[in-house]
């Protein structure tokens, strides 16, 4: 069993009306695709994912990956 760890900080960066001009997951989601189209010959057997956060600090998604 192995295991593939991806954590990122969530702070979109705002445009000058405070919208956030990236994509809410801040290239995540790409990390992710990118890293499972390289594992040809894996077998995915449990997903979890945890945030922590709070009002005076940025979110942190931390997405864990058991793998074989």
């Amino acid at each position: 069993m192995k295991i593939k760890v991806f954590t990122k900080v969530l702070k979109p960066k705002l445009s000058f009306w405070m919208k956030p001009i990236e994509q809410a997951d801040c290239g995540l989601q790409d990390e992710i695709n990118l890293w499972l189209s390289t594992q040809t010959s894996i077998e995915i057997t449990e997903i979890k994912q945890t945030q922590s956060g709070g009002s005076f600090m940025p979110a942190t998604l931390n997405i864990t990956i058991w793998y074989q």
